[in-house]
């Protein structure tokens, strides 16, 4: 048994990518493995800040 996980940037709930995803996190459980999808696009995500003194 494996740990995946799947990282989802479609912007679009029910698009095609995500429809792929999820695709293959099904497939994935019913060969046995454990699978955790994020989807990004709904995230806040910020770039690194650098503090040189």
């Amino acid at each position: 048994m494996k740990n995946i996980l799947i990282l989802s940037g479609s912007p679009r709930k029910g698009g095609n990518s995500d429809l792929l995803c999820d695709e293959f996190m099904r497939g994935a459980k019913e060969s046995g493995n454990n699978v955790t999808k994020i989807n990004v696009a709904s995230k806040k995500i910020a770039p690194c800040l650098l503090f040189l003194p």
